[in-house]
């Protein structure tokens, strides 16, 4: 799957024809005279923890979030014939005096309401935190509070956890993970792979006898071992084996585990209709 998209501001075959034939000017008020309806918007402001700053670990986080937007974006505008906006900024460090760890919903309401005090929330962005939190057990990995359509979201990954007990490569992947979350919802998990469970959109696809590659959502439910598997500690939300897009490790136990940006077809699908159902 392409990282990156033609250009920053591709669009679909019957469009360029139409600028063609009209000319831009005209485009919007050739079929009804009304204006030309916005095109959906996949937007996602990082914001680290101020303890890590923008250094190589975040920027590496919301690198791989811009890739991961991208192929969304692109999935969407091929299968639904429509441009889609893009737009994965590098937002200020969080003091972490700003920030209540007490759970995951005091996480939330308190960076968002740092975000609203600095008139720096967008009700229709996903907003993600990178912690630095290596011990906190109660926060664990990382989750999401809502979706983008439901007047935005809060997201967070817990880098202090994935780097100190994992590698980079599942740092990447959880920082994806969680905004994947936020443009995505249960029923549509479940009208394009047969399960409410988000996660079971992910794969985990044999690259050889020894060797297994797990996708983003996947990513901390790979396994079954909840202490030292396919990452140090296992994810705490649902997942189903069995229900997976694809998983290739139920039979013969891998030896080896990796981790790739790639989406699975899946969660790609997944995501079209949630941008084709709620951001159009």
């Amino acid at each position: 799957m392409p990282g990156n998209r033609e250009g920053p501001d591709v669009h679909s075959p019957s469009r360029r024809r139409l600028l063609a034939a009209v000319g831009t000017a005209a485009l919007g008020g050739v079929a009804s005279g009304r204006p030309a309806r916005q095109p959906p918007r996949l937007a996602v402001s990082v914001h680290p923890d101020a303890r890590f700053g923008w250094n190589g670990t975040t920027r590496a986080a919301r690198d791989a979030v811009r890739v991961g937007v991208e192929q969304v974006a692109t999935r969407a505008e091929h299968s639904l014939d429509l441009r889609v906006e893009t737009s994965v900024t590098a937002g200020e460090p969080v003091p972490p005096d700003a920030v209540s760890t007490t759970d995951q919903q005091a996480l939330f309401d308190s960076v968002e309401r740092w975000l609203r005090d600095r008139d720096a929330y967008d009700d229709g962005a996903c907003h993600l935190y990178l912690p630095r939190l290596p011990f906190d057990q109660v926060l664990g990995y990382g989750a999401a509070n809502r979706d983008v359509a439901s007047g935005g979201a809060v997201a967070f990954a817990n880098l202090g956890a994935t780097e100190l007990w994992d590698d980079r490569a599942v740092s990447k992947n959880m920082a994806v993970h969680e905004w994947l979350h936020t443009v995505l919802r249960p029923d549509i998990a479940a009208a394009v792979n047969g399960s409410r469970c988000e996660h079971d959109l992910g794969a985990v696809a044999r690259r050889d006898v020894a060797t297994v590659v797990v996708t983003p959502l996947a990513t901390s439910y790979a396994d079954t071992t909840l202490v030292g598997g396919e990452t140090r500690w296992h994810g705490s939300g649902c997942y189903d084996h069995e229900s997976f897009s694809v998983h290739d490790g139920r039979e013969l136990r891998p030896r080896y585990w990796t981790h790739t940006w790639q989406l699975s077809d899946a969660t790609l699908r997944a995501t079209t209709r949630y941008v084709d159902e709620h951001l159009r």
